[in-house]
């Protein structure tokens, strides 16, 4: 875990200072949460991570996105392929199951950098 301490330097456990110290180049990828309100328009449907971005530590986007088409076609056959109704059948377990897949990510990563405390990795400074 990444901690930026009062001096402005970083907290880092000792393996992941050690490659960033040895890295000509290091960089950094940021992490972010995707989330909408709606997934449906009139006719046409966002789904996967057009609608909500999982962060990584589910490894559900791909699954996620072939929840949200296998559910719509189911959608679309019960409501005798009636469009409009079926997206509005289809819609509210899928913002349910993106908000769950968003809030798991959130408590997956919060846990693995936040939850123990420093020390247990033997971190190091780095200016």
């Amino acid at each position: 875990a990444l901690r930026a301490c009062s001096s402005g330097a970083f907290t880092l456990p000792l393996s992941f200072g050690k490659l960033i110290a040895a890295t000509e180049e290091p960089f950094v990828q940021a992490i972010l949460d995707l989330a909408i309100p709606q997934m449906s328009f009139e006719r046409v449907a966002l789904v996967g991570d057009a609608a909500f971005i999982p962060r990584p530590h589910t490894a559900a986007s791909t699954s996620k996105a072939a929840a949200n088409a296998i559910a719509l076609a189911d959608a679309l056959i019960t409501h005798n392929h009636n469009v409009p109704k079926a997206l509005e059948a289809w819609e509210p377990a899928q913002l349910a199951y993106g908000i769950h897949l968003l809030k798991h990510g959130q408590m997956l990563g919060d846990r693995s950098q936040f939850s123990y405390g420093s020390g247990r990795f033997g971190e190091v400074m780095i200016p």
